[in-house]
């Protein structure tokens, strides 16, 4: 299957504790997909593992704008944000490493899959991007590694400079956010833009309203 390449940037939506662990090690984390909520996904990949006779690991990112989906689902809370990254720069630090894979995510109705499987429109090394039509909204990108191990995770170096801006949840509480921000820029010599999100309350949109 061929990669796409759509967007040039990549939502990553996590917590701070993980955001500072990736500051501070300068390492993303890939980790074992068992423990997703989405169970038809999880199964999927177990089935991909059990043919190929092999581990995976796994993450994931979200093309385009921010929705309140994004938030509530991967960051709820007030440690809640979001990491962009520039997609060129990121997959870089995956070129010419032994058992990677990425690419965005295919959504499929039962019915369409049933269809592409028998018509051999998706195959078995399909089977760790492909998720059922109802998340189709996330726009996910995915990246796995396959092989032999005994480890529990897979981890990758990477260079800061693919970060391009850092949005933290508009639920933290006002007076935490001049420390959050210190915190963050302590962790890098060139720190990206750091903003909060706007998503549950936006000045401009209420502004507009009151003319």
């Amino acid at each position: 299957m061929k990669t796409e390449l759509k967007s040039r940037k990549l939502n990553r939506y996590t917590s701070l504790p993980f955001l500072l662990d990736l500051l501070r090690r300068k390492k993303i984390v890939l980790l074992n997909p068992s423990t997703w909520e989405d169970k038809n996904d999880v199964e999927a990949i177990k089935e991909y593992k059990r043919r190929k006779n092999r581990e995976l690991f796994a993450i994931t990112f979200c093309i385009g704008d921010e929705t309140i989906h994004h938030w509530r689902t991967y960051a709820e809370g007030i440690w809640g944000c979001c990491i962009e990254f520039d997609k060129d720069r990121l997959l870089a630090s995956f070129a010419g490493k032994k058992g990677f894979r990425f690419q965005d995510v295919l959504y499929r109705k039962v019915r369409e899959l049933k269809n592409d499987l028998k018509n051999d429109e998706l195959t078995l090394d399909d089977y760790p991007f492909i998720k059922r039509n109802p998340y189709r909204f996330e726009n996910e990108f995915r990246i796995i590694w396959e092989g032999n191990t005994s480890r529990d995770s897979i981890e990758v170096g990477i260079n800061l400079n693919s970060i391009t801006k850092i949005t933290i949840s508009q639920k933290m509480p006002n007076n935490m956010r001049a420390t959050i921000i210190d915190l963050l820029c302590s962790q890098v010599k060139k720190p990206p833009k750091i903003n909060f999100s706007t998503l549950y309350r936006n000045k401009r949109w209420i502004q507009a309203f009151k003319k």
